[in-house]
């Protein structure tokens, strides 16, 4: 039987020498960044405390967690804002869209030419007959520990030329995280 996330995330904090997280809130969490000006390569959480929402919800502390704060990333989506206010996305279009990433935690690479297609898994997700305009990466499995910078270097492009695609592009990074719970009254 696998490992929970969890029971995961516990392991690697107290690999870590972070043995106060298991006293922490555990949470669904959800952190997402974009970039409302077209661009050939988008780095991604990088530099997101100097933007706002909706363009990102990271927050004054941009690409890292506070003490005793973590994610484990479970999935990794991206999305194309249809403008640069970054407020509606758009669906794939016709000739539909790829993105090749890397997710680099601290200063390792811990994916690396990974690619997701609007043509893949996608297919799968629609609201009648208009496929969605997000495409994911599921059971990714890599934890961010608290206050280690992490980002995402993301280039797009068309899905069925295999062409670079300057376009706007968003990602979020989704999975179980831990929250600071001081757990008694200040």
């Amino acid at each position: 039987m696998g490992m929970s996330a969890q029971d995961k995330m516990l392991h690697v904090a107290n690999r870590l020498g972070l043995t106060s997280l298991k006293d922490m809130q555990g949470t669904t969490r959800m952190v997402y960044d974009s970039n409302g000006t077209a661009a050939l390569t988008h780095t991604f959480f990088k530099g997101a405390s100097q933007r706002a929402f909706p363009l990102t919800n990271v927050g004054a502390n941009g690409n890292q967690f506070q003490v005793d704060e973590a994610l484990l990333i479970e999935k990794i989506g991206f999305f194309i804002p249809t403008a640069a206010d970054g407020i509606s996305y758009a669906g794939a279009g016709a000739g539909g869209f790829a993105v090749k990433f890397d997710v680099i935690i601290g200063n390792k690479t811990v994916i690396k030419d990974a690619t997701v297609e609007s043509a893949g898994e996608q297919a799968f997700y629609n609201d009648g007959a208009v496929a969605s305009g997000v495409i994911d990466l599921e059971g990714v499995g890599i934890l961010i520990p608290p206050q280690v910078e992490y980002y995402v270097v993301a280039k797009p492009f068309n899905g069925n030329s295999r062409v670079a695609s300057s376009q706007r592009l968003g990602c979020y990074l989704f999975g179980t995280g831990a929250l600071l719970n001081f757990n008694t009254t200040i």
